[in-house]
């Protein structure tokens, strides 16, 4: 069973056929040397008997011509008996010219070869062959070898030593006499080559288990990389962390090794990226979670504060300066104003503030606000300012550029609490490259220059885990009821909104500082407008209120009522369509919240539009812009809107100023 299970496992493991090829290879090799080696050697000492025994069929045959001439026995039988002496030669026999045996003479041991004797008719081939050619002649038989010479009446050779190197006299063919044979045993032979074969079967195995061995631990250390690189990407496969595999070598393997290192590396700055992709996509929706939560508190804020303000506005002009009761009525508008400013960067932070964005001087902005920053700040500190040569033109909101400085400045108080030194510096710089990896923003559409403003500190500085968070809505580092942790986020808010970016670096004992980024425009400023002296002024007209919100709505019916108006009041866009289909030739302006249940402020004046086309508008709403932009009101255009909390002062202009429009 284990055999089998090796076979089952052979195409899966490269390592077994790296062994399996240089196996059979060596076998090949083996039994093929071994094949021709076996061979070689037998046919060199085949060769070698055949050259003795040719030697000494010539020597029988030159020593015995004058016995076989003279047919004397006694004259062959020294020849022959010389002859014997030789360890392989088994008989010698003398013929004369007729083919009759003259002499024969064999060892005393059993001969392998028969009596000698052949068959008259193939005795007769073999002397009429030698009469021919006058060449000795051999014929191998199973275990010996027969040689045959012609008896040449004159000296065949000139010496015994053109014998023994074969040299051939001139001969005629009259001069044979007889003829000679001789039997040379092949034991010897056949033992040498079955000795041989069997040393070199011992030796092949021997070699053959050395192979075997050294290409096992070839194949090892050939694979042993690349199970290496398969133990690794399994682990990439199953998640794991990602290694280097060790480059041992130059070839292939080793160029697979170091594409793979290569490729774990891009794994790895991948990996760092998707962490920072999540750790920006965790931010964001934070961030829009935040801003969805802040845009709801916003709107119902902002509907409390319209009333609140409304109120005491109306209070402030039934109460005259010197009344006891003004200072009272003064401090709830400086409050219900500060709560309004609140809710402006709960929607900053999240994004979903509405901005102005005008062609403004930055150098002009942070010159115009160093007065206030001086008061923030204690007197403990330096203020230095180092403003660039040139005017740094950004499309922005003056109010959020300022907003943002404020909140630098407080900052900077609070981490300097023995004092230190705070400087703003402006300057005009390309953006840096970090920002770029990282930006949405199509490179086309990216400014070419841009206006860095550093705010620079000495203060306690910050550690790396404090500059990751530092964004964050409602983090803080300061003490509680000192900090509501939505300083830096509103600021990151705002500068996203503005196109821009912000980075902070710092070092715990060595201040910190913020760097700010917005595109510099090519565009020029225009004058500041003179503000409207327009004191608010009463009318006669019918106005049809819709608000779901009964306190605005009370305020707004008293307010138009104070002023002359007549006010018919609907609790919702669909109680509003009713009630102008009711008070059509009375109602001349439509005062409507843009989101109200049932339905909308834009689709109920839709609907009225469709019977009176010529009917005046205005809009109201406490939602932030993005959420406003979803009921499609800005779609068609010439749409008037106003934003809560709104001074009862602004909202009686804005009505009496669409009155009048022709």
């Amino acid at each position: 069973m284990k055999f089998f299970n090796l076979l089952k496992g052979f195409p899966e493991k490269f390592s077994f056929k790296i062994f399996a090829v240089f196996t059979v290879f060596i076998i090949i090799i083996s039994v093929s040397f071994t094949t021709f080696f076996i061979q070689f050697v037998n046919k060199c000492q085949k060769d070698k008997l055949i050259r003795a025994g040719t030697i000494l069929t010539g020597l029988l045959a030159h020593n015995s011509r004058i016995g076989v001439f003279s047919e004397n026995i006694s004259l062959l039988k020294g020849p022959i008996e010389g002859v014997l002496q030789q360890g392989d030669v088994l008989c010698a026999s003398v013929f004369n010219l007729q083919g009759r045996l003259l002499y024969k003479q064999k060892k005393k041991i059993k001969a392998r070869g028969g009596n000698g004797r052949r068959g008259g008719q193939k005795l007769n081939q073999i002397f009429t062959r030698l009469k021919e050619v006058q060449h000795p002649l051999n014929v191998e038989n199973k275990d010996d070898l027969d040689f045959w010479a012609p008896v040449i009446s004159e000296a065949t050779y000139f010496t015994e030593d053109s014998i023994l190197f074969q040299e051939d006299a001139r001969r005629e063919k009259s001069a044979i006499i007889g003829f000679v044979s001789i039997k040379l045993d092949k034991e010897g032979l056949n033992s040498k080559v079955k000795s041989l074969l069997n040393n070199s079967i011992v030796l092949g195995i021997i070699f053959f288990f050395l192979g075997v061995v050294v290409t096992f631990f070839l194949a090892h250390e050939i694979t042993r990389p690349l199970k290496k690189l398969t133990e690794v990407v399994k682990a990439v496969g199953r998640g794991g962390a990602v290694e280097k595999v060790p480059v041992e070598t130059r070839d292939e393997i080793g160029k697979l090794a170091k594409a793979f290192n290569d490729m774990s590396e891009a794994l790895k700055r991948r990996e760092s990226e998707k962490k920072q992709l999540q750790r920006q996509l965790n931010h964001a929706q934070k961030m829009e979670a935040i801003g969805t939560l802040a845009g709801g508190i916003a709107h119902d804020f902002n509907n409390i504060l319209t009333a609140i303000i409304g109120h005491a506005s109306l209070l402030q002009m039934e109460i005259t300066k010197n009344s006891p009761l003004r200072e009272g009525v003064d401090n709830i508008l400086d409050a219900a104003q500060r709560a309004a400013n609140l809710t402006k960067s709960l929607l900053a932070f999240s994004r979903k503030q509405n901005i102005t964005f005008n062609p403004v001087n930055l150098n002009k902005i942070i010159k115009s606000t160093k007065k206030i920053l001086l008061r923030l700040i204690d007197d403990n500190i330096e203020f230095k300012v180092t403003l660039a040569k040139e005017d740094l033109i950004v499309l922005a909101d003056a109010g959020q550029i300022d907003h943002i400085l404020f909140n630098f400045a407080t900052n900077a108080r609070d981490a300097m609490p023995d004092g230190g030194v705070l400087t703003i510096t402006t300057e005009s710089v390309n953006l840096e490259e970090k920002y770029i990896s990282d930006d949405h923003i199509n490179k086309d559409e990216r400014a070419s220059r841009y206006a860095l403003i550093k705010v620079e500190d000495t203060g306690m500085g910050m550690d790396n885990k404090t500059q990751e968070r530092i964004f964050d809505p409602f983090f803080t580092t300061k003490e509680v009821g000192k900090g509501t942790g939505l300083g830096l986020s509103t600021v990151y808010g705002v500068i996203k909104q503005h196109n821009g970016y912000i980075d902070v670096s710092s070092q715990p004992g060595k201040g910190t500082q913020f760097r700010i980024y917005l595109p510099i425009i090519e565009a020029k400023i225009e004058g500041k407008k003179a503000k409207s002296s327009l004191l608010p002024k009463g009318g006669t007209e019918t106005l049809l209120i819709a608000e779901d919100d009964e306190p605005v709505k009370n305020l707004s019916k008293d307010l138009f009522r104070r002023y002359g108006y007549k006010v018919i009041e609907a609790i919702n866009g669909e109680d509003a369509v009713k009630k102008f289909k009711e008070n059509m030739e009375k109602i001349q302006f439509l005062l409507f919240d843009v989101i109200m249940p049932k339905m909308n402020g834009k689709d109920a004046y839709e609907e009225i539009k469709k019977i009176r086309p010529d009917i005046k508008a205005l809009f109201m709403s406490g939602y932030d812009h993005n959420i406003i932009n979803r009921t499609g009101i800005f779609n068609g255009g010439g749409v008037d809107l106003i934003s809560k909390p709104v001074s009862p002062q602004r909202l009686l202009i804005k009505v009496r100023e669409l009155l009048d429009k022709k």
